[in-house]
């Protein structure tokens, strides 16, 4: 049995009005509006199917397939029929870009109902600590609803110390639960205030950030950066967290042209995982293309690393169909059998607690 640990399923109506910039949301929610984007879009360059609206454009046509269960069914065709998927859902209701349409419960009811029916689902709960009661609606979701670990986004606007999130990482600790965490620069979800309020969030780092001269696009890595987890690994040593994206490509491939160069992510996460027991990181996203499959390959020789990677796609945030059936197909044929095992069934099964791996 394979797993793929990191896919979304949320739907259009779990994203704010003004994640998109001229009313994209609302015009891309409707099939019209949508067709007539990608009309457009065409139009201005019609050799590119690649550039940034097209891609807006393919993520919400997915995104209003109508149903999670739609949207689930669309990326396990690509893989064996007895692979299980991490699905990751979003809160972003506090992410400062408008109101969400649908309510955060009613996005996790659907994917753990969803789970129920379908028992290779793993559905995890998005927990942003700024939600009120989230530590007792977390407990409820996992003991009645089914929920086996959590996701955090710190680009939404806090820190993975944030002392809201310590009561959830108790409970992990005491339930046999891992967190899965995204860990990339630079992404177009994040937080959407003020430059006032961004500077109010970042007053709470641990270590003291100078944002003078900065942009804000450069402001929201400092919430997503892998040293943060180095404080709740002290305060939590037993705790497993996967750190998705492994750095981001941006980091992999800075890190082949500049081996010393300071600051690296990649560099900071291998460490990291060589010196914590309970530190993963996952290959969603960042390794879609296939540009830095050798790298991978090489760090497999390690074993301090290879134990601690794992197999995910990011499905449907890197939004082709082509993309997602030969990313594992791809992937597999490149590391072997053996080490492709390691990482898409052996370490997930470890980080998910569901059995030791030898």
């Amino acid at each position: 049995m394979y797993f793929n640990t990191h896919i979304h399923t949320f739907l259009h109506v779990d994203v704010p009005v003004k994640f998109l910039p001229l009313g994209l949301v609302r015009l891309l929610a409707t099939k019209a509006g949508s067709q007539a984007l990608a009309k457009a879009l065409n139009n201005i360059n019609p050799f590119s199917s690649d550039d940034l609206f097209d891609r807006y454009v393919k993520f919400f046509n997915t995104s209003k397939l109508g149903s999670q269960e739609a949207i689930f069914d669309q990326c396990r065709q690509y893989y064996p029929e007895d692979t299980s998927f991490v699905v990751l859902p979003m809160d972003m209701a506090f992410m400062g870009a408008g109101k969400v349409k649908r309510p955060y419960e009613e996005q996790l009811d659907e994917l753990t109902d969803l789970a129920k029916k379908i028992p290779q689902i793993i559905p995890f709960m998005h927990i942003d600590p700024r939600r009120p009661g989230i530590t007792e609606m977390f407990k409820r979701y996992v003991e009645e609803k089914g929920v086996r670990g959590v996701k955090l986004y710190p680009p939404l606007g806090y820190f993975p110390y944030d002392e809201g999130l310590y009561p959830i990482y108790d409970y992990c600790n005491r339930n046999n639960l891992p967190v899965i965490s995204h860990c990339s620069p630079h992404n177009l979800v994040h937080y959407r205030g003020s430059r006032k309020k961004i500077e109010a969030l970042l007053a709470k780092s641990r270590k003291p950030i100078d944002t003078s001269g900065k942009k804000d696009k450069d402001l929201f890595p400092y919430f997503a950066h892998p040293a943060n987890y180095k404080y709740v690994m002290k305060d939590f040593s037993k705790l497993r967290i996967c750190v998705a994206h492994f750095g981001s490509g941006e980091y992999w491939k800075q890190w082949l042209e500049e081996p010393s160069a300071e600051d690296n992510w990649f560099r900071i996460i291998r460490d990291m995982i060589r010196k914590y027991d309970n530190f993963y990181t996952d290959v969603s996203f960042t390794l879609n293309s296939g540009e830095y499959f050798s790298l991978l390959k090489v760090l497999m020789y390690d074993e301090k690393i290879n134990r601690k990677i794992l197999f995910g796609s990011d499905y449907y945030m890197v939004q082709t169909k082509t993309d997602e059936r030969r990313f594992g197909i791809d992937l597999r044929a490149f590391l072997g059998n053996d080490y492709f095992k390691m990482i898409s069934e052996k370490n997930p099964r470890r980080f998910l607690g569901i059995q030791k791996a030898k």
